[in-house]
C-alpha cells in the first residue's frame, strides 16, 4: 500500500478519513493487478457447463478490467430455450463486464442537532461492491454459424452452439482467461527442461557453421551450385511460380507477363513475344477475308459461312401425321440460353517462324499460349478473349510447329467457353434426334396444322446433355417469321452447321402464339424424344410421340473446289501471313490455303512441305482456298469476323523485361548472372547484346561467354556477368538484336538469371 491515513489522539475524524482507509488499499491492489497480472480484460472461473438439454450453469468467478477485480459470488443456472434455432444453428456468446453497485441497504441514525442530540433515521447503502455482470448474446442462424458481435467493454467467456433441439457444444474462450502464477511456473519448468537439452547443441552450431564454411571454401568454384540455381529457375518458370518468389528466375517467352510491352520503363521496347523474342513488324496489313467475286459459281456464302456450291437434300424425316399439339399449352416463360461459336483455327506461314525449343515448356501437352494472343486479336472479329481452362481431360487445343508453318486449332466443332447470352419469352417444346452420318445441316422443316396469333417461331439448335436439350450449348438460333407460316410443311434456312455422327441434337421451338405443330407416333425414325418444359428449366419427356421435323443437309457436286478470295498486298512486300478464322474441317476433309505471288504462274499451297512460297517477299499475291471433301461433307469457313494479317520484320528489336526482384546485393557490389539461349542465330549478319538497367543506370556486362550448342540450329548460349551496384534490389534485363536482311532473322528462346 503506497498511502496511509494518519490518526492522532484527540483528533477530529471525518467520514472521508475512514473511506480513504479502504480506497488507498483498493487503489494499491488495482495497481498490483494491472502491473503484475493483467491490464487488459480477462476472466477467472465462470466455468460454463451444460446441466440440461437447453440449460447451462455458470460458476462463480471474477472479471479483471483496467486493474480492477469484479466478482460473481454465486452460481447462475440459465435456460437458453428462447435462443434455440428455428431451422439451422446459432451461436450464443456468454460475456462479462465489471460494474460498481451499492448494496446492503440499512437504516442508520443521522445526528441532525448537536445541541439537543436529535437524530433521524435514513435508509442508506452500507456496501459498495464490484460485481461481474453476465450477458447472453445470440448470433444469426446459419448452417455454419458465427459468434455475434460483442461490445468492446465485455470479455468473452464462452461460445455456446445450439441447434433446433439442444445445446450442441460449449467452447470456453481460454485465451481470455487469467493465467495463474502456478500455471506460469509449470510452463517455466518445461522451458527450462527444454533449454537444458537444446542449449548445448545450439551453442556448438557456431563452430559447426564455421567448419562448414571452411569446407565449402575448400571446394573452390561454386559453378555446380550456380548450375543448380539455373535449373531451379527454369523449373520455377515452367511451374508458373511468381517472379519474385526468389532471387533467381527464368522466362521462356511464352507469355507477356515478364515483358515491359507497355514501355512503362520508357526504354524503347520494340519486340514481338511469340514463342520467343522475335523481330517486330516493319509493315503490316490486316483485313477480313473477302470473296474475289460475289457471283463465284463455285461458292455458297450463307450469312458469311462459306462452302462450295451445294444443293439441299432431305437427310432426316419423321413418319406420317397422327395428331397435333399447341405450343402455348405448356405456359410462357423467359428462356435464357448461351450460344457458342464454331471452332477456331489459326495458320501462320512464312519467314521468321522458326520453331523455338521453348514449346516443351508448356505445362502439359496441348496447352495453348495466352489465349488473347492465340485465338483473339480484338480487331476485325473475335471481340472476346478465350481461355479453354486447364482440365487435361477436356483439352481440345491442338498445335503443330515446323519451320515456316505453325498451326493451332480447336478439335471440337463448337466452343462454349465464351458465349452469347440469349433471352426469349414464350412457350417451349423440343425434339431430340440422332445423327447417324456426318452431315452439314442447311435447313429445318416443321409441320404446322393451325397458325396461331401474329407471333414468330424461334428455332434453336442445341446439343444434348444426359439425353435432354442443353440450352447452355446452343449451336444456332434463327427466327421463322409469322407471315411465312403456312399450314403444312414449313422449311427454315439456317446457317451451315456441322452435325457429327453418333451424337444427338435437339431442335427447340419457342413462340408466344399457340401455333399447332404436327406430331407423329414416337420412336419411328428420329431415335429421339419429344420434350416440353413448364418452367423453362426442367424438361419432361414424352415417349409416345415425336414432332414432325425434317433436317436437310448439303449435297456437293464435286469432291474438290477452289474458291478465290480478294488478293493480298503490302507495300514493300510481305514474308509472313497469319490467318485466324472460325472454321470446321471434318476428319474426312481438308482446307488448304494457296497463294500465287505476283510474277509467278502457279498456285502454291501454304503447307508445311512447301517452305518457299513467300521467300521473295512479294508485294502482291492472289489468295484462295481449296475445299477438299466428299459429296456429303466439306469444310466450313466463316468469312465474317475472319482476320488475315500479312507482315515483314524489322531489322532490329529491343526487349525490356519487367522489373526483376532480388535480395539486396552486398555492401560493395554483387553479381547478376544472365544466361540467354538464342536460336537460328548466324554470327555474320546477326548481333545480340544484353545490358542491365538498375534504376536510371545502364550496367554493361563485365564478361560474356558464348557457347555453341547446335550449329545446324544456330543455337548459342550466352552467359553475361554484371557487377551491379551495392544495395540493388531490382533491375530490368534489356536485350537487343539486329540483322542485315529480313530473310535472316533469329529469336531468343529463353532467359535465366540469378544473383550471387
Amino acid at each position: 500500500m503506497d498511502r496511509k491515513v494518519i490518526f492522532r489522539d484527540y483528533q477530529e475524524q471525518v467520514a472521508t478519513d475512514h473511506n480513504n482507509l479502504q480506497d488507498y488499499v483498493q487503489q494499491s491492489l488495482d495497481n498490483i493487478v494491472a502491473d503484475g497480472i493483467s491490464a487488459v480484460r480477462k476472466y477467472s472461473g465462470l466455468m460454463v457447463t451444460k446441466t440440461g438439454q437447453v440449460e447451462v450453469t455458470i460458476g462463480a468467478g471474477r472479471v479483471y478490467e483496467s486493474g480492477g477485480v469484479y466478482a460473481r459470488r454465486s452460481v447462475l443456472a440459465q435456460s437458453l430455450a428462447t435462443y434455440v434455432a428455428a431451422a439451422a444453428k446459432r451461436v450464443v456468446t456468454v460475456s462479462a463486464y465489471g460494474q460498481e453497485v451499492e448494496t446492503d441497504v440499512e437504516t442508520r441514525d443521522y445526528l441532525t442537532d448537536v445541541d439537543t442530540g436529535t437524530v433521524e433515521p435514513r435508509a442508506v447503502s452500507m456496501t459498495r461492491s464490484r460485481d461481474a455482470q453476465l450477458v447472453f448474446t445470440a448470433g444469426a442462424e446459419a448452417a455454419d454459424p458465427v459468434p455475434p458481435a460483442i461490445p468492446a467493454t465485455h470479455v468473452v467467456v464462452a461460445n455456446i452452439v445450439l441447434d433446433t433441439t439442444q445445446i450442441v457444444s460449449i467452447d470456453m474462450q481460454e485465451q481470455n482467461a487469467v493465467v495463474s502464477t502456478d500455471a506460469l511456473d509449470i510452463r517455466t519448468d518445461l522451458l527450462e527442461a527444454f533449454r537444458a537439452i537444446i542449449e548445448p547443441r545450439v551453442s556448438s552450431l557456431a563452430s559447426d557453421l564455421a567448419d562448414l564454411a571452411n569446407r565449402i571454401n575448400s571446394l573452390g568454384e561454386n559453378s555446380e551450385i550456380y548450375k543448380v540455381m539455373e535449373d531451379l529457375a527454369r523449373v520455377k518458370e515452367s511451374l508458373r511460380y511468381p517472379p519474385d518468389a526468389s532471387g533467381y528466375g527464368a522466362d521462356f517467352f511464352l507469355t507477356l507477363e515478364d515483358s515491359d510491352t507497355t514501355n512503362s520503363a520508357l526504354l524503347g521496347y520494340d519486340a514481338k513475344v511469340e514463342e520467343g523474342i522475335r523481330f517486330s513488324d516493319a509493315n503490316a496489313n490486316q483485313f477480313e477475308i473477302q470473296l474475289f467475286s460475289a457471283n463465284d459459281p463455285n461458292a455458297s456464302n450463307v450469312g458469311g459461312y462459306l462452302m462450295p456450291k451445294y444443293t439441299n437434300v432431305l437427310k432426316i424425316q419423321t413418319g406420317a401425321y397422327t395428331s397435333e399439339l399447341g405450343i402455348a399449352q405448356y405456359g410462357y416463360q423467359v428462356h435464357t440460353m448461351k450460344q457458342g461459336f464454331m471452332s477456331r483455327s489459326r495458320l501462320r506461314y512464312g519467314g521468321g517462324l522458326d520453331v523455338c525449343t521453348n514449346g516443351n515448356m508448356y505445362n502439359i501437352p496441348g496447352e495453348a499460349p495466352n489465349s488473347t494472343a492465340l485465338y483473339d486479336f480484338n480487331t476485325v472479329g473475335f471481340q472476346t478473349s478465350y481461355d479453354h481452362g486447364h482440365d487435361p481431360l477436356n483439352w481440345f487445343h491442338y498445335a503443330e510447329r515446323t519451320d515456316t508453318w505453325w498451326f493451332d486449332t480447336w478439335e471440337e466443332p463448337f466452343m462454349y467457353d465464351v458465349t452469347t447470352n440469349l433471352s426469349i419469352t414464350g412457350a417451349q417444346v423440343a425434339q431430340t434426334f440422332l445423327v447417324s452420318n456426318d452431315m452439314i445441316a442447311t435447313q429445318v422443316g416443321f409441320y404446322i396444322t393451325a397458325k396461331g396469333a401474329n407471333e414468330d417461331i424461334h428455332i434453336v439448335l442445341a446439343e444434348v446433355t444426359a439425353g435432354m436439350p442443353d440450352l447452355q450449348k446452343v449451336i444456332l438460333k434463327t427466327t421463322y417469321a409469322q407471315a411465312g407460316i403456312v399450314n403444312g410443311w414449313n422449311v427454315a434456312s439456317i446457317q451451315p452447321t456441322p452435325l457429327t455422327k453418333g451424337k444427338r441434337y435437339a431442335f427447340v421451338f419457342i413462340s408466344n402464339a399457340n401455333h399447332k405443330i404436327g406430331m407423329t407416333s414416337g420412336q419411328a425414325y428420329l431415335d429421339g424424344t419429344f420434350f416440353y418444359s413448364t418452367d423453362g428449366i426442367y424438361y419432361q419427356g414424352d415417349l409416345t410421340k415425336d414432332m414432325m421435323i425434317q433436317v436437310y443437309g448439303a449435297q456437293f457436286a464435286s469432291a474438290q473446289v477452289a474458291i478465290e478470295f480478294a488478293p493480298i498486298n503490302l507495300d514493300g512486300g510481305f514474308r509472313t501471313v497469319d490467318i485466324l478464322t472460325e472454321q470446321w474441317v471434318p476428319a474426312s476433309c481438308e482446307l488448304v490455303y494457296e497463294m500465287r505471288p505476283n510474277g509467278t504462274g502457279e498456285w502454291k499451297p501454304l503447307i508445311k512441305d512447301s517452305a518457299g512460297v513467300l521467300g521473295m517477299a512479294p508485294p502482291l499475291a492472289q489468295f484462295r482456298a481449296r475445299f477438299i471433301g466428299t459429296g456429303d461433307m466439306m469444310p466450313i469457313l466463316h468469312l465474317t469476323g475472319s482476320r488475315v494479317k500479312v507482315y515483314r520484320p524489322k531489322l532490329a528489336w529491343k526487349h525490356v523485361s519487367a522489373a526483376e526482384a532480388c535480395p539486396a546485393l552486398g555492401a560493395v557490389s554483387g553479381n547478376v548472372v544472365v544466361t540467354i539461349l538464342v536460336e537460328g542465330f548466324n554470327p555474320t549478319p546477326n548481333t545480340h547484346t544484353c545490358t542491365l538497367r538498375v534504376g536510371s543506370t545502364d550496367v554493361t556486362a563485365a564478361s560474356v561467354v558464348t557457347s555453341l550448342k547446335d550449329l545446324d540450329a544456330g543455337r548459342y548460349e550466352k552467359k553475361f556477368v554484371f557487377n551491379a551496384p551495392a544495395g540493388t534490389t531490382s533491375f530490368r534485363i534489356v536485350q537487343q538484336g539486329t540483322t542485315n536482311s529480313p530473310q535472316s532473322t533469329f529469336h531468343v528462346a529463353s532467359r535465366v538469371y540469378y544473383t550471387k
